[in-house]
């Protein structure tokens, strides 16, 4: 009898070899953390090279510099490197990284090229380094996943355990750039893991924990961008951040249309999309050139943001400036991250709307601003808030961000299909849902379903029986189930086999308990429909036999059956009914008058 191993119920699907998967995360947030911040090096000296003609690895900004109309040629040679490692070297650098990510997470095993990690960070930092306008945590998250892709091809490992440490080095990478280890691991788990289990959270974690420690220990901790704003909590308070759960998405909704038509755009140029990051880098440097805040990562702006120093004029300009060469560099298939431009988007309009409202603080706009679009383009509400939170170091701003980031997510899902992130694997007809939810078949035992009756014979029984008796049935079984005197099973046999045996000629009076052992798979009734549905894929009957602790039989399982179960939850989502009504209300309410009265008559007759 063939017998698949169960694994005992429990909330969590969790093995002791997590621990060493935990153990090599630690080693891939370490090398992660060391490639954050040599990429931040990186970026240092290309700037340096590009904007100020010098030798240096010092993370500077892109202006005040003396270039003049000579900065709108520097993103046009960034971009035309970034196309020939693009062409000649690897075109996964292309574009911010994170669909690229999904995908191998999704359909590629898990495995990345080597040679990604090594030309990733490099062109990010070309494209950074001169005048890109962009975020280096993009280009980095992927960094990171490509380091713990690269070890994990190493070693033999699953592709679920591959793809956790993809996974760390991916969340290892966003938090020595921000230093937001909390908010890196629920990034990594809403975006990335596709899945909510200890046998992930935990290396995840781990990972993030070990980079912050060299991170620190190599550039500080703190806050990165700290804020003292102080938000009103009360009803005027928590009407802002009712607005930025609107205006939020609303802008999420712009940037993610205007990229991809910037990206259709693109497509129909007649030329080789190795030169497309040149034209993209064209309207950078104009775009340079008109607000030189717009170059480079733009941290300094996000600080001046979070503290409310960004006047209104400055403020709606780069607002305005970064949206187009972010939306146009982008679109042009370059290398660059999403997430400091979208902070510094969604800043300046909360700062803007703040002066204009005036706003006690509009640092508290600023900030909410960030989080709101943030939340409204990723879609992941819960790292939204904590980002915002370990980026500020601001614990005043918990609740308001709450407010804007959840209604943000609520609204973005309803307005838009598909994200900035979702919207390229949508393209490539690669579906994506991220609707989570337990299993329903996980829910149920077997013991608990209405089975199929099973049709027992004995195993005493011989075959030119089991023929005569066949014939007397106005509907023949499709098989039988063989059982021993003390009602054990011990095989099955089907309605085919059955007339196979008759017509080769063989013995008619063999007995069937001879020719049926090991021919059907056996689950225990205790087991879950979610474990048989994975043992029916397995098996070539199509069909499994419950057995009781005493292996008994108890019934026949089908696949048909057990989507059965699946329409009972589809009947559950979409059957709406009612089970309290008025009249139920005015009955209670009778019936509590009734039994006021009835006390203060004893209450009278007492006196």
């Amino acid at each position: 009898m063939n017998k698949l191993r169960s694994r005992s119920l429990s909330d969590f699907t969790i093995t002791p070899r997590v621990l060493y998967l935990s153990f090599l995360a630690v080693i891939v947030g370490g090398a992660g953390a060391l490639t954050a911040v040599a990429l931040t090096e990186m970026i240092g000296l290309f700037t340096n090279l590009f904007i100020y003609h010098r030798v240096s690895f010092q993370f500077v900004k892109a202006y005040p510099n003396q270039l003049g109309w000579g900065i709108i040629v520097v993103p046009v040679i960034g971009g035309l490197l970034i196309g020939l490692m693009a062409r000649f070297g690897s075109d996964k650098i292309r574009g911010h990284g994170i669909p690229e990510a999904m995908e191998a997470i999704l359909i590629g095993k898990s495995v990345i090229a080597p040679k990604v990690a090594v030309l990733k960070p490099v062109s990010a930092a070309i494209s950074i380094g001169s005048g890109g306008p962009f975020g280096a945590e993009g280009p980095i998250i992927m960094t990171g996943g490509s380091i713990g892709s690269v070890m994990g091809q190493f070693l033999y490992l699953s592709a679920a355990e591959r793809k956790i440490l993809l996974l760390a080095g991916a969340a290892a990478g966003m938090c020595a750039t921000f230093n937001a280890p909390i908010a890196s691991v629920l990034f990594v788990t809403e975006l990335l893991a596709f899945e909510m289990r200890p046998r992930s959270v935990m290396p995840i974690a781990l990972a993030s924990g070990s980079a912050d420690f060299i991170r620190i220990g190599i550039l500080g901790g703190g806050a990165i961008f700290p804020s003292a704003a102080q938000p009103l909590l009360n009803a005027q308070g928590m009407a802002v951040g009712l607005l930025f759960g609107i205006v939020g998405p609303a802008i999420a909704y712009l940037l993610t249309k205007l990229i991809y038509k910037s990206e259709d755009w693109f497509a129909k140029l007649p030329l080789h999309w190795m030169y497309w990051p040149a034209i993209g880098g064209l309207a950078v440097g104009l775009g340079g050139f008109v607000v030189p805040q717009v170059l480079g990562v733009g941290y300094d702006t996000i600080q001046g943001l979070a503290i409310g120093h960004v006047a209104l004029a400055l403020a709606l300009k780069i607002l305005i400036v970064k949206t187009i060469v972010w939306v146009v560099a982008l679109g042009s298939g370059t290398s660059g991250g999403i997430l400091a431009p979208v902070l510094i988007i969604g800043g300046t309009l909360g700062e803007a709307m703040g002066i204009l409202f005036h706003a006690p603080d509009p640092a508290v706009w600023s900030i909410l601003g960030m989080a709101a679009v943030f939340a409204g383009v990723t879609r992941s509400p819960f790292t939204a808030i904590l980002f915002l939170l370990e980026l500020t170091h601001d614990m005043q701003m918990l609740l308001p961000l709450t407010i804007a980031c959840m209604l943000a997510y609520g609204v973005s899902a309803l307005a838009l299909s598909r994200s900035i992130l979702t919207e390229k694997i949508a393209r490539r007809n690669r579906l994506i849902t991220r609707d989570y939810s337990i299993d329903p078949l996980a829910l149920y035992t077997l013991a608990e379903l209405a089975l199929e009756p099973p049709v027992l014979v004995s195993e005493k029984m011989t075959f030119s029986e089991l023929i005569r008796r066949q014939a007397g049935e106005a509907a023949p079984a499709d098989g039988f189930l063989v059982v021993s005197a003390e009602d054990r099973l011990i095989g099955y046999i089907k309605q085919a086999e059955l007339w196979k045996w008759v017509y080769s000629g063989r013995a008619p009076y063999a007995r069937l308990g001879n020719h049926c052992a090991g021919s059907l798979t056996t689950i225990a009734s205790r087991q879950t429909a979610s474990e048989a549905l994975t043992m029916l894929l397995a098996v070539p009957e199509q069909l499994l036999a419950v057995v009781d602790e005493e292996h008994r039989p108890k019934g026949i399982v089908t696949a048909s059956m057990l989507l059965g179960i699946r329409d009972r939850t589809a009947d559950e989502e979409y059957i709406r009914e009612r089970y309290l009504t008025l009249s139920w209300m005015r009955r209670l309410v009778g019936w509590r008058k009734l039994a006021i009265h009835s006390t203060r008559e004893a209450e009278r007759e007492g006196e």
